[in-house]
């Protein structure tokens, strides 16, 4: 006689942060239990590449940490079904990203020489907010090789790419992650 053994099915878990050695996960309350969640911790913490498991019951969220973010993103797979929010917040421009990244290293060595009181993080949204109202005073609400809300616009976008956290987020979209980097539409 053989015994089939049935393992238990993955708690959904959707990816709330990731960045260098660390992945922020949460459990939707309704599949947060206490034998769920302690089986989830007991498999991480053996994992290889997890060298920290911090959870909490009450809001369901795990934070794993480790020297490699992608062997955690693999663990994580392993034990939950990961779903990732899908939407314009979460696919950025390679090109936006290396220009943002680019102002953010000037903007720490200008820091540095300033002694914190000089930030292009808020020079550059600044100037371009500055040149808008010239123009808008210039011009007036006439259209002219560069209209005045153009600039106003760029000003405001990189502004709100140099400080993401206070960009507006659209409602979650699911997207299950499967396999390498592989997605589908989840609902």
């Amino acid at each position: 006689m053989t015994v089939a053994v049935v393992e238990p099915p993955k708690l959904p878990a959707v990816l709330e942060h990731r960045s260098h050695g660390r992945i922020r996960v949460r459990v939707p309350r309704q599949s947060r239990t206490e034998g769920a969640l302690r089986r989830v911790r007991k498999q991480l913490e053996s994992h290889a590449a997890v060298s920290r498991v911090t959870m909490n019951p009450r809001s369901g969220s795990i934070l794993v940490e480790g020297d490699d973010t992608d062997l955690l993103h693999s663990a994580l797979q392993e034990v939950v079904s990961l779903f990732e929010q899908a939407g314009p917040g979460t696919t950025g421009s390679a090109g936006v990203d290396a220009a943002v990244n680019a102002v953010k290293r000037v903007d720490e060595k200008i820091g540095e020489m300033t002694g914190r009181r000089v930030s292009l993080r808020w020079l550059v949204p600044g100037a371009f907010i500055a040149v808008g109202i010239r123009q808008l005073f210039a011009q007036g609400f006439t259209v002219g090789t560069v209209p005045w809300y153009v600039v106003m616009y760029y000003g405001v976008d990189s502004f709100l790419k140099l400080y993401p956290e206070h960009a507006p987020r659209p409602g979650p979209q699911l997207r299950v992650v499967t396999g390498a980097g592989a997605s589908r539409a989840g609902g």
